[in-house]
């Protein structure tokens, strides 16, 4: 059946307006149609017609009923990439974007090619960027679950990136040294505390996996000190690290580096003047 894009869009808009912001819906819906029809903005702004064989309903009901639109479609977008998602994984942010172009400009500056270790892969996006952002360095992942690495070298293939994918727990594993040294370490872990789930979206608490999410109350860096660990056995001298935060334990978490004696350490702002990052290096 051939009908309006135009007429589709605000039909579907109309819709998830029931339960989002008209800013929040049509963002939702440029999304749906790009990935599901293959629309563009530009073919809806023109009224391109469009022959349609999907039935929206469904998918539409699951919006509605605050299933983040990644998990509808099986997609997210991150650093310009579409990359597969599934119920085992978080969804791709856009602020963990801003990981990227430290690690760029560092892997850049060394005048060979870099080694780069990413803890907690999950969908395996940061590593995957690194890897086709950079060409010529060589990337290891690791994760705890089976089933994110299994997305994790989905999008690998996807993307062509030539990540090596390894099933490791860092919590086991934060005293053992490597065959090889690493250039950079980065790593997004799990660090929300299960006493700021009443500040959560729905969207996240009801559907996101709460393993990549939540750490314990009484001990919210347990995964900053195994990184920290990990870091200074298997940094190079002169070693690059930079690590996603909690944006309210910014200075404690610095000190645990500090404390294992790397320099340089610096908390970052994200784009929401959030902070969200700290990097350093090991001396």
């Amino acid at each position: 059946m051939t009908q309006s894009s135009k007429q589709l869009f605000a039909d579907l808009v109309a819709e998830i307006t029931a339960v989002y912001s008209e800013n929040e819906a049509k963002s939702m819906v440029y999304l749906l149609l790009d990935t599901l029809v293959g629309l563009s903005k530009t073919d809806i702004l023109v009224d391109k017609p469009v022959d349609i064989n999907t039935d929206f309903a469904p998918l539409v009901a699951r919006i509605k009923s605050f299933e983040p639109i990644q998990y509808v479609l099986g997609v997210g977008d991150f650093y310009g990439r579409l990359f597969h998602v599934s119920k085992s994984t978080l969804i791709p942010r856009p602020e963990t974007e801003e990981l990227i172009e430290p690690i760029i400009t560092f892997a850049k500056s060394l005048g060979h090619s870099a080694t780069i270790l990413d803890l907690g892969t999950g969908t395996g996006c940061i590593a995957i960027t690194i890897a086709c952002e950079i060409q010529n360095g060589a990337v290891i992942a690791y994760d705890i679950s089976e089933e994110a690495l299994s997305v994790a070298k989905q999008n690998n293939e996807r993307h062509q990136a030539g990540v090596q994918f390894v099933q490791k727990d860092i919590l086991t594993y934060q005293y053992e040294k490597s065959e090889q040294l690493f250039d950079i370490i980065v790593s997004n872990p799990p660090y929300v505390t299960h006493r700021e789930k009443d500040e959560m979206e729905a969207n996240v608490l009801d559907y996101e996996p709460h393993l990549a999410l939540f750490v314990e109350n009484d001990n919210p860096l347990v995964f900053y000190k195994a990184i920290a660990n990990y870091a200074s056995l298997n940094l190079v001298n002169n070693g690059f690290f930079i690590v996603e935060i909690n944006q309210y334990l910014g200075s404690e978490t610095a000190e645990v580096f500090e404390e294992k004696g790397f320099v340089e350490v610096e908390i970052i702002k994200d784009m929401f003047g959030r902070e969200r990052f700290i990097k350093g290096k090991k001396q």
